[in-house]
């Protein structure tokens, strides 16, 4: 018998994203303030546990293989620590661009873990859910926190959530028209540093409570994206002009956003934005 249950996916936005030297393991050391904005996927869960046997569908506007999307692996693995097997096709209305920074497949992980996990009367813990999500990406364990602020460091799987009440600054998101890999970003990072090391500047808190235009926050991979792709420079320099209080690079890149007090200042960088950047969204930071 077919059961349907719906599910969100938030984007998220990198407030602050300081990239370390590379550890032991290969991985980059990281510290960085996680933010969840309003920018979501819609994913429609059909499962019929009848069907003995592992059946995996994702439709939607992906442009990876059915099985490398981590839609596919997050249910996998599901179903390998559940030992037990059922069809589940996940309808997805894409909405946040593929290799943005954005967290966008690390978010639908997180959240078909999380509405397995209720259609199967909450079987797993959170820590357990957190255990298979670390098999997956770095990203997701903060995915699956309630709260939508935290802090993040080691490979991006130590998740500190931070209890602070963020106002719903308004934000303009700007995709250039490409996407970034990310392993391609961290090898620009380590090169352009060569064998410069490098010390994290670590940020209190207290400064998510500053009024935007007065952080101190950045971004590692800012520069590297700037010295090889021109049309940073005008996509920062727009936002400059129109008096953004704050913007940034998220992630390793692609998409840049702009946080807002001001709605004027916002509709003006969005028309001056879309004239040369047609994929341009004005939302909200998640309280």
């Amino acid at each position: 018998m077919l059961e349907t249950l719906s599910t969100i996916s938030y984007a998220k936005i990198n407030l602050h994203l300081d990239v370390g030297d590379k550890r032991l393991d290969g991985y980059h050391e990281i510290y960085s303030f996680f933010k969840k904005i309003m920018l979501h996927d819609e994913i429609q869960v059909v499962i019929d546990r009848d069907v003995n046997e592992k059946i995996i569908e994702v439709k939607g506007n992906f442009s990876c293989s059915n099985e490398n999307n981590l839609i596919y692996k997050a249910a996998t693995k599901y179903m390998e620590k559940l030992a037990s097997c059922f069809f589940v096709q996940f309808n997805v209305n894409k909405m946040i661009p593929e290799g943005g920074g954005l967290g966008g497949g690390s978010s639908n992980a997180a959240a078909v873990l999380k509405a397995l996990n209720t259609y199967f009367n909450n079987f797993f813990s959170k820590n357990d859910l957190k255990s298979i999500a670390s098999l997956l990406g770095s990203d997701i364990p903060f995915f699956l926190e309630e709260s939508t602020i935290a802090l993040v460091k080691g490979r991006g799987d130590v998740v500190e959530p931070i209890s602070i009440t963020m106002p719903e600054y308004q934000l303009l998101l700007v995709y250039p028209g490409f996407k970034i890999e990310t392993a391609k970003a961290y090898s620009w990072i380590d090169n352009d540093r060569g064998n410069n090391k490098h010390n994290i500047k670590k940020i209190d808190n207290s400064m998510l409570l500053e009024d935007p235009s007065k952080w101190k926050f950045l971004n590692s991979f800012s520069k590297p994206l700037e010295k090889r792709f021109e049309i940073y420079d005008r996509i920062f320099s727009a936002f400059s002009d129109n008096r953004a209080d704050f913007y940034s690079i998220t992630g390793s890149g692609s998409v840049v956003y702009g946080i807002f007090t001001d709605n004027g200042n916002l509709n003006r960088a969005y028309s001056d934005i879309k004239r040369f950047c047609p994929d341009i969204w004005i939302t909200n930071i998640l309280a």
